[in-house]
């Protein structure tokens, strides 16, 4: 007698879950490698890009604490060389400019930062802070080489997800701050700035006098 058919649902259900936990753990970990090799900072095409990119070694932060009216505790790491910089321990007098490499206005004043930023030196600090949220698309790579189609010199930070231009408020970029000596922001400049602006608010608003190139 031949014996009856055994149903086992119970098995292959947990054989379905089994396979279906592989399969989400597959995708994780491709995720996790692809977030891995955007950000990577040991390959030889990363090096070779930080040392075409020319940029000056990120700033130490020596505040101890954040100040009320500071800029926020967020650290970011240092897009070529340098130390990460976290904001809230910043002491100016500095400028922050936040920027990204496909965005049009930042191409368009840049050649005014980098000017400022070589007549400033010693006087007023100029950050980059790159908002490598701008498209979704852009890699830490991706800066370096507009950073070095620039030509900026200046210091700049990767802020991977946009987290200070989300701090401050506003709708786009670029966007330069300026902070004064002890650490408290002193203004907010939304948009391009336009020739001589710079100098101008940063007389007006940090009290330093930096000569129009």
């Amino acid at each position: 007698m031949t014996a009856p058919a055994v149903s086992t649902p119970g098995i292959k259900r947990r054989a379905w879950l089994t396979a279906a936990g592989v399969g989400v753990l597959l995708v994780v970990a491709l995720l996790v490698n692809r977030a891995t090799a955007k950000h990577a900072t040991s390959s030889p095409v990363h090096a070779s890009l930080v040392a075409a990119a020319g940029l000056a070694d990120c700033p130490t932060t020596t505040g101890t604490s954040a100040v009320k009216n500071g800029l926020p505790s967020l650290t970011f790491p240092c897009l070529a060389q340098g130390p990460k910089v976290t904001l809230a321990k910043l002491r100016g007098p500095a400028l922050l400019n936040i920027w990204a490499g496909p965005c049009e206005d930042c191409k368009i004043e840049a050649p005014l930062l980098r000017s400022f930023a070589v007549a400033a030196r010693g006087r007023v600090a100029v950050l980059g802070v790159v908002d490598g949220a701008y498209n979704g698309s852009e890699t830490w790579d991706d800066a370096l080489d507009a950073a070095h189609g620039l030509t900026l010199g200046y210091p700049s930070v990767w802020d991977a997800k946009g987290a200070l231009v989300q701090w401050t408020r506003a709708i786009g970029i670029p966007v330069t701050l300026f902070v004064r000596a002890d650490g408290t922001v002193a203004y907010r400049k939304v948009g391009r700035v336009a020739a001589g602006e710079l100098e101008k608010l940063t007389s007006q608003y940090l009290g330093i006098a930096v000569p129009t190139t």
